[in-house]
């Protein structure tokens, strides 16, 4: 099956050749094999992985917001934010997560701001478990 990979900023994967990939979607994660019924899910954040066809090293990123369209021909990600593991930086991660964890105990927010700072919390543990 193939896998499109796209951000707002770059096309990260045109039609890879996969055997398998596993998507973190909002629900959690989801497995998504050759012949996987159709389907449409919100990205969550976490990482992405798969492994490229007649390969057994499997491939990661960092991932968050979004959608994961599973169709006969494949599967297709448009994401709003994707890191490999070669651009994590891990101080600018720790810091991004004592900063946003400050910021939940310390700042008044609305659930828009409360949203954006946790999911920057798990990008950058994320990043961190790459």
């Amino acid at each position: 099956m193939k896998l499109n990979v796209l951000t707002p900023e770059k096309k990260v994967l045109v039609d890879q050749e996969i055997s398998e990939i596993t998507v973190p979607v909002s629900t959690g994660e989801r497995q998504i094999l050759p012949g996987h019924v159709p389907m449409v899910a919100n990205l969550g954040t976490g990482i992405l992985k798969y492994k490229v066809a007649g390969s057994d090293v499997q491939h990661k990123y960092v991932i968050s917001w979004g959608y994961c369209e599973v169709n006969p021909e494949g599967v297709n990600i448009l994401a709003e934010f994707i890191l490999s593991k070669d651009e994590v930086n891990e101080d600018s991660a720790k810091l991004n997560i004592t900063a946003n964890k400050t910021k939940l105990v310390n700042e008044f927010l609305t659930d828009a701001d409360y949203e954006i700072a946790l999911n920057e919390i798990q990008k950058s543990e994320s990043a961190l478990a790459l």
